[in-house]
């Protein structure tokens, strides 16, 4: 059961990995239009960035025989979490282009 919890995972993880790169990538060539540069540094594109560098990660303790004692799953959660934050936290709370419902906290 654990085996097959795993393996369902790393094929969705896959998948995600797979998206995300895409979304990257036309994401720069639609802020290259847009904006006349493929990349700004701005916060949503460097927690982008981080999350894509986090999947990677987690693909290189999966495959890598020299890591094996790396728990996986550990890295997955942590991906999880670094989502969330690129998704909820820069867009709320961040100031930047890609700022869309920011509030201030009073």
């Amino acid at each position: 059961m654990t085996q097959q919890l795993n393996r369902w995972s790393y094929r969705i993880i896959s998948l995600g990995f797979i998206f995300l790169t895409i979304g990257i990538l036309s994401g720069a060539v639609w802020a290259n239009e847009a904006w006349g540069s493929y990349c700004n540094w701005d916060p949503k594109e460097t927690w982008a960035f981080i999350t894509w560098i986090i999947f990677a990660i987690y693909f290189h303790t999966r495959t890598n025989t020299n890591l094996e004692g790396v728990n996986s799953a550990l890295v997955a959660s942590m991906r999880f979490l670094i989502i969330w934050i690129c998704y909820f936290g820069v867009n709320l709370l961040g100031i930047g282009l890609h700022s869309y419902g920011s509030f201030t906290l009073n």
